[in-house]
């Protein structure tokens, strides 16, 4: 187990946000798809992060601290 017990250890993580312009929804629509089939690809890319406070981790990307240092719901 590795326990990061503050919000900074997900949201600490750099992370790039890209804002797109379209002249209509058409081209939205045709930027969104062909960024969904580019995501897993640009993720797996990105999986730099095996390791948490010097342990090893069994997850390469960094999207499941992330999420987790958010998600305040208590498991069912």
């Amino acid at each position: 187990m590795i326990y990061m017990d503050a919000m900074a250890f997900g949201m600490g993580m750099a992370c790039l946000q890209c804002t797109f312009s379209t002249k209509n929804l058409f081209q939205a629509r045709r930027i969104h798809d062909q960024l969904h089939i580019l995501s897993p690809l640009l993720l797996a890319m990105t999986a730099g992060t095996p390791i948490f406070k010097g342990k090893l981790a069994e997850t390469d990307v960094r999207w499941d601290a992330l999420s987790m240092s958010v998600d305040d719901r208590t498991p069912e």
